[in-house]
């Protein structure tokens, strides 16, 4: 397109129209589950329409636009759409019952509201005419409550204050190109791109903002590209346009989210997702789509390849496996690399507050594929690898390698008790400081999340290395304190881990009036054993400390997990106390 030039080089449109002119006829997104497949340049007309359809509604720049669906390709549409509006995207947990939804829309404020007619045994339109009915009842102020709000998947027209997601489209058709350019060409790499909620687990969602700029390495932040890098991604483009990735993470997540970028920015490969997670269905669709990469939480992964069904499905396509989001243990390593014939997997950390902080790549030894040392190199130029990481690192400790330390980011280890700086392999708090760390929407300057001089106090344990590799121990929140000694759950759960007839392994602290916390273990054990309480103590009596050896035993036949993946503490502890109410009323 002639005007592509005057796009800033660093947002969406000009990201998104580029690769539509490069790589048109390419497939970059697919939901198999819904049968939608779509290229770059579909992608882009349709983005185009929708952005149109926003601004004819007035939709300005710094207005929000709600989503709310499962996978699917209209919501990769429609936040390519609202980031062309320069609007920001605000993507809602599928999840969400009324009094969460109510809660998002009162901290984001939508001018716009797109939905899905259901996900998750949930109608969205009847939860959202319900909330509308309410307010109106109750008499509330209503500003919170979004003016428009398209339905996707209507059965004829859309009832109440509804309207069907085809009028928005037909609103774009009336708008011209140039309203459109004119949109395109006010975005600035540092404007407010997309408000992401946390997972709430110490309480209700915290909104963070974050830009374009947050998601991407610019010039400003990093080293010039090397010579020869045009030359490689290049070559990696039609290398890796052949190549899929299937992402388990849903789109409101960070690591779902910026997934996106890595086929905008990175180099063209098409990325396949789900319309919500399930080990079966994931497992089916790796094998359907001859997927090369899977991407998703060590908790989603392992419930995959712990399936009764895995060897079920063909999964020789795979060559890596890269985990995202939650700390991957050596245990859960060694069991990936058994179970699946791979080439490399990535490690990486960050957060919705942090963005990405430490990643790193581990050719697995038996292998040596030229065309991934390829693309290897071809990151490693663009500064969008940190780093190589030996298989050796893994093996040496009980703990979990986040990776090297990004370019573009600081680092330290704080002593939790006195806030002073720790020397390298010390553990203590990270704190961390880059242009991706972004502030929560609402917060209270008594409980402020980062410094006056920009540290970012994760409330996450670990320590860094002499070589800059950083390694996850723990959660401050999740220490164990009994009888004064502070017992860190994640070496016991290593310890756990290691016990052949257990599959999973969560260790948490329950109240206790003597000592005032005891070890509980919750148990996923491996499909045909027979475990009991005694025999894992005994066995576990052998590597662990009197102190640290659980006092109660908590089996299941799997673990709860949160909408983004991860393993859910809260509800978790939920079962975890009622059970050992049951242990204690009959000790």
């Amino acid at each position: 397109m002639k005007n592509k030039n005057v796009f800033n080089k660093d947002t969406i449109p000009y990201l998104l129209q580029k690769r539509a002119a490069e790589s048109p006829h390419d497939v970059a997104y697919s939901f198999p589950a819904v049968s939608q497949h779509h290229t770059w340049s579909k992608i882009w007309e349709e983005a185009r329409l929708l952005a149109k359809g926003f601004l004819r509604l007035g939709i300005k720049k710094g207005d929000t636009i709600a989503l709310l669906m499962p996978g699917r390709i209209e919501m990769i549409i429609s936040m390519y759409a609202a980031a062309c509006t320069g609007a920001v995207i605000v993507p809602l947990n599928t999840y969400s019952k009324k009094q969460e939804l109510q809660h998002y829309l009162k901290d984001a404020r939508p001018t716009a509201m797109i939905m899905g007619k259901e996900g998750h045994h949930i109608h969205y339109p009847a939860m959202m005419q319900e909330i509308i009915t309410d307010c109106r009842k109750a008499g509330m102020d209503s500003d919170w409550l979004p003016e428009h709000i398209f339905i996707l998947e209507e059965a004829g027209r859309a009832a109440g204050p509804f309207q069907p997601f085809s009028a928005l489209r037909a609103l774009g058709a009336a708008v011209e190109e140039n309203i459109f350019l004119h949109a395109c060409t006010a975005i600035a790499p540092m404007d407010p791109l997309i408000l992401l909620y946390t997972s709430g687990t110490l309480g209700l969602p915290k909104g963070v903002l974050r830009s374009t700029a947050s998601f991407l390495m610019t010039a400003n932040h990093a080293e010039e590209p090397r010579r020869g890098t045009s030359l490689l991604m290049r070559l990696s483009d039609r290398i890796t346009r052949f190549f899929s990735v299937m992402s388990l993470l849903p789109l409101y997540h960070l690591g779902g989210f910026a997934i996106l970028f890595t086929g905008l920015k990175a180099y063209n490969i098409r990325i396949v997702m789900l319309s919500h997670f399930n080990p079966l269905n994931a497992l089916s669709a790796v094998e359907k789509e001859n997927c090369r990469v899977l991407l998703g939480t060590p908790s989603m992964i392992q419930q995959m390849l712990s399936s009764p069904k895995k060897d079920e499905f063909n999964l020789r396509s795979l060559l890596g496996v890269t985990f995202t989001s939650a700390a991957v243990n050596h245990t859960i390593l060694q069991k990936m690399i058994k179970n699946l014939d791979l080439y490399f997997f990535m490690v990486s950390y960050g957060s919705s507050e942090a963005g990405s902080v430490a990643n790193g790549i581990c050719f697995i030894n038996r292998k040596n594929n030229v065309v991934l040392r390829l693309v290897y190199e071809m990151l490693k130029h663009t500064n969008l690898l940190s780093g190589l990481i030996p298989y050796k690192e893994f093996e040496k400790g009980t703990y979990s390698i986040g990776g090297k330390v990004d370019k573009v980011v600081e680092v330290k280890i704080l002593n939790p008790e006195t806030g002073e700086t720790m020397p390298p392999h010390e553990h203590g708090e990270i704190a961390i400081r880059s242009h991706r760390v972004m502030r929560y929407t609402n917060e209270s300057h008594d409980r402020a999340s980062i410094t006056a001089d920009g540290w970012y106090k994760s409330g996450d344990l670990g320590f860094l290395d002499d070589r800059g590799n950083l390694t996850i121990t723990g959660r401050l929140n999740r220490l164990i304190s009994r009888c004064g000694e502070k017992i860190s759950p994640v070496e016991i759960e290593h310890a756990l881990l290691r016990h052949k007839d257990v599959e999973e392994a969560l260790v948490l602290g329950v109240p206790d009036e003597l000592y005032g916390e005891q070890i509980c273990a919750c148990i996923v054990a491996r499909q045909g054993a027979s475990l009991t309480s005694d025999q894992l103590k005994n066995d576990m009596a052998k590597h662990l400390s009197a102190f640290k050896l659980p006092r109660y035993f908590v089996f299941l036949p799997a673990f709860t997990l949160s909408p983004t993946g991860k393993i859910s503490i809260a509800e978790m502890k939920t079962l975890v106390l009622n059970g050992t109410r049951e242990l204690r009323k009959h000790a």
